[in-house]
């Protein structure tokens, strides 16, 4: 029934919505029916409370300015909270190292502000991003140091620097004589006594297409140790040739890649002085054979052109194109 105009009392109590034991007051009294059935809400002279759930009939308006919301305290009690200076969580933020908390904004600190680390042991942890995964993760030292030197293991770095192995002669009846080198500086196969700063030297990992010979090396064209070889390693080479000679007459000097010359320099005599010449060219290997460089040199004239000790002959893998 919609109205109670012109229906008893009597018929209708049941109907009606009652305080349960007394007048309105300070305490909380559960609001009932004249049957005496218990609804959801209690009422007092300042509180609404609701021991069921409590429902919104359509969707509420939405805002971008307003930074106030309801929110329950422990005890139940509805309050409002301004996330605009007190966010969710305590009143402020408080962040262990190494993040940092201003009000609502969360970052991480300098560095500088850090303890430091001079050794990192080897179960030390490093932050990582993950993209494979789409994660966070970390990575032991002992891990990123494997990790990274197997990266510049990758790299194919290889250089082999040539030194003289002494004072050579070099006749203007001999066709382009050739430099001679000295053995490797700890090399286990050289047979005489090498020095790290009067022997040839060889850096890097670079090795052929079966990964067990070095992809230059020392090598014989005509005489022992006259040439470096770029063996089957594919790829751009640097080859730079350093002459220093003691010339009685103008003389011809190549950088040859087995019988061609790349690079030629004609220089005048300098009657009674050490001269230095030095050579540059650079040279793409197919890997497909092994390829002798070598630095050659021929007098104009009568008498001993001299080779010096500093006479080098360095051969440097660059790499192939990269691609970009």
């Amino acid at each position: 029934m919609a109205s109670l105009s012109g229906n008893k009392i009597k018929d209708t109590f049941d109907k009606l919505l009652k305080l349960e034991s007394a007048q309105l007051s300070a305490s909380e009294q559960v609001v009932e029916d004249g049957a005496g059935n218990n609804s959801a809400l209690k009422l007092s002279t300042d509180t609404v409370e609701t021991t069921g759930e409590l429902k919104i009939t359509g969707t509420p308006s939405t805002s971008t300015s307003i930074t106030k919301a309801l929110m329950l305290s422990t005890s139940g009690v509805v309050v409002t909270r301004d996330l605009n200076t007190n966010p969710i969580g305590t009143a402020s933020i408080t962040a262990n190292t190494p993040l940092s908390a201003t009000g609502s904004t969360v970052e991480l600190q300098d560095a500088g502000n850090l303890g430091q680390i001079i050794s990192p042991a080897n179960a030390d942890k490093y932050l990582i991003w993950d993209e494979s995964a789409s994660a966070y993760k970390y990575i032991e030292q002992v891990d990123l140091v494997n990790s990274v030197s197997n990266s510049i293991s990758g790299t194919t770095v290889g250089i082999m620097y040539a030194r003289s192995e002494g004072n050579q002669t070099m006749s203007s009846t001999a066709t382009n004589t050739l430099a001679l080198y000295a053995q490797i500086y700890e090399d286990s196969s050289a047979t005489t006594s090498t020095t790290a700063t009067g022997s040839s030297v060889w850096f890097g990992t670079l090795t052929d297409f079966s990964g067990t010979t070095p992809g230059l090396l020392l090598s014989t064209y005509s005489d022992p140790r006259d040439s470096v070889m770029i063996n089957e390693a594919e790829g751009w080479f640097k080859i730079t040739g350093t002459i220093q000679v003691m010339l009685t007459a103008g003389a011809t000097f190549n950088i040859n890649v087995l019988s061609t010359a790349l690079r030629t320099i004609t220089v005048p005599a300098v009657a009674g002085k050490i001269s230095t010449y030095t050579l540059s060219v650079l040279y793409y290997s197919d890997g497909l054979a092994g390829y002798p460089v070598r630095l050659t040199g021929q007098a104009d004239g009568a008498g001993n052109t001299v080779y010096g000790v500093n006479t080098s002959l360095e051969v440097e893998y660059m790499g192939d194109n990269a691609v970009l």
